[in-house]
């Protein structure tokens, strides 16, 4: 018997937004990792296998492929609405039974002329933990970083993929049972954090990895493993925050642990800057996403980061592994805005000034390869701040249109058909019945291997690292909405087709006449044939329905244990 689904899923479906991805691609193999190039259409993935891609995609075109096939599947569900071959037009990204992105079927054969691989290659003899662009100034976005269960951290050139340099960071761990889970990259100094399973943090030079030396170490940052590092370029090269378990801590890597935050009693698993603060280089504002469906806001210039200030409900009950900023400055709604991905396939924006959910996509409808939900692990904004999503089982890169732009599109396009109407209509010969018929406007391998104009590459030659075999990957642990009553009455505006009846007329003053039924009249009555019983009309959910569906509000909630 499967999961019955949240309030808050059906809820969330309800007020989906209408931005729809450009390109999906789906993965044979579980995707553990992923990276944005920061100036180039360039996405890196790191699989369970060990292996790791790297591809090229063309987003104008992506885009362009996009819009038109909407409004080619938008125009036949207008056509087939009035003719009465379907009972209503499903507007619905996730629901929709045509999908208009391109979809790549399996991530190991691309046959697509809009995406490309640079190159492919067996990286790591275990899991692909983690992966990163390079983001030096003088090198950005030339070279990669990834870290596997191996204990191995490879840096390689970005175009060609061939490995420039490599440590085995094994012989600094302090125990036996350890392994990387998360890596960062310093904005202004060549220092590259490793954190492990058991809580330190390993710093290197990323220019130079063949030395393998340690350059700094904090032991026991937390008491369980790093789930995220993040720098703070704004107050130290040298200072850096860190979740783990409970708590967040803010380190010095030369000194050890400045704070620790108070026990949070609830997993802290992601972290960022609000997108005002990476813009204006400020590291004062973090919001931390957690285990239990919310997202807390936190400011070192209160209380040292030492707890928590307020929180945002997103999803009860849900973990929400992965938050991100938008680094969208175009609009103050952007700017205040950060995305996160719960672990039951929902993509939220928050405005995190006004405490609320402003915008809901939805990543995976029920569709992994053991029927369950693709929960969102991952997420990155690429170079043109189109939003990257990524389970284990799929990756989705979104429109760079807004909700806004796509409702103004539909809209165009409605008055369009309206026009159209109105012309056949005028046309000599064309009847129409003026006591009232009714019109409707609305719409439905050890060895790299190289495609494309890549060059092959060879791991054990380029790295001299012997890597032979491949382990199978480890996968890692990684509802309470409150929507805007725009996004409501949108979704209301989605499912209810608005139909325009034609006025009728009625020619003369007088009223019809009744007919007369003689009770004397001993002549055999006509038989008064039953009306046929219509069918109620399905209500439409009502703002306060829709938001007492995320709250649980509902009597059958307090019974629920009986």
């Amino acid at each position: 018997m499967g999961k019955k689904k949240s309030n808050a899923v059906t809820a969330a479906r309800q007020l989906e937004s209408k931005v729809s991805p450009i390109l999906e691609i789906n993965y044979s193999d579980p995707l553990f990792a992923i990276a944005a190039h920061p100036t180039r259409p360039i996405i890196a993935q790191g699989l369970a296998t060990g292996y790791v891609f790297c591809s090229q995609y063309n987003d104008e075109k992506l885009e362009e492929i996009q819009q038109a096939r909407r409004e080619e599947i938008m125009d036949e569900l207008n056509t087939n609405f009035k003719k009465g071959k379907i009972s209503q037009v499903v507007k619905s990204v996730s629901q929709s039974k045509k999908k208009w992105w391109d979809i790549i079927d399996d991530h190991a054969e691309f046959e697509n002329a809009n995406i490309s691989t640079l190159w492919k290659t067996k990286r790591h003899k275990g899991s692909c933990r983690s992966i990163l662009f390079d983001p030096l100034e003088n090198y950005l976005g030339e070279n990669l970083y990834t870290a596997g269960t191996d204990h191995i951290i490879k840096k390689a050139n970005t175009e060609t993929g061939k490995v420039t340099s490599k440590g085995n960071v094994s012989g600094h761990f302090p125990g036996k049972n350890e392994a990387i889970t998360k890596i960062c990259h310093s904005a202004t100094h060549p220092f590259l954090l490793a954190g492990t399973e058991n809580g330190h943090i390993l710093v290197y030079d990323s220019s130079n990895l063949g030395k393998n030396e340690l350059k700094f170490k904090v032991s026991n940052a937390h008491d369980d493993a790093i789930n995220h590092i993040m720098a703070m370029p704004a107050v130290s090269a040298y200072q850096y925050l860190t979740l783990g378990s409970t708590t967040l801590s803010h380190i010095d890597i030369r000194k050890g642990i400045i704070t620790q935050s108070d026990d949070q009693e609830d997993e802290l698993l992601s972290m960022c800057y609000a997108t005002d603060h990476v813009n204006d280089n400020k590291n004062d504002t973090v919001l931390v996403a957690q285990g239990e469906g919310v997202v807390t806001i936190w400011k070192d210039s209160k209380n040292k980061l030492m707890d928590q200030l307020t929180r945002v409900k997103v999803n009860k009950g849900v973990s929400i592994d992965t938050i991100i900023p938008t680094m969208n400055n175009e609009t103050e709604e952007m700017t205040n805005s950060v995305w996160c991905g719960d672990s039951e396939g929902l993509l939220h924006r928050i405005n995190y000034k006004i405490g609320k959910i402003v915008e809901t996509r939805v990543h995976s409808v029920s569709k992994g390869k053991y029927g369950a939900v693709d929960e969102v692990g991952n997420l990155d904004i690429d170079y043109n701040y189109r939003l990257i999503s990524a389970g284990m089982d799929s990756l989705k890169i979104w429109s760079e249109q807004t909700q806004e732009d796509v409702i103004e599109s539909e809209d165009d396009s409605e008055e369009d058909s309206a026009d159209e109407s109105s012309d056949e209509e005028d046309l000599p010969g064309f009847s129409s019945d003026s006591e009232g018929n009714e019109g409707s406007e609305e719409e439905d391998g050890e060895e790299s291997e190289v495609e494309g104009e890549g060059s092959e590459i060879e791991d054990e030659e380029n790295d001299n690292g012997g890597e032979e075999g491949q382990e199978g990957g480890e996968s890692e642990d990684s509802e309470d909405s409150e929507d805007s009553e725009d996004s409501d009455s949108e979704s209301n505006e989605d499912t209810k087709p608005s139909i325009i009846r034609k006025k009728r007329i009625i020619t003369g003053t007088s009223k019809p006449k009744r007919k007369l039924i003689d009770l004397n009249s001993t002549s055999q009555e006509t038989p008064i044939e039953p009306q046929e019983k219509k069918k109620p009309k399905s209500k439409q959910l009502t703002n306060k329905q829709l938001r007492n569906m995320q709250q649980h509000e509902h009597g059958i909630r307090k019974f629920e244990g009986l």
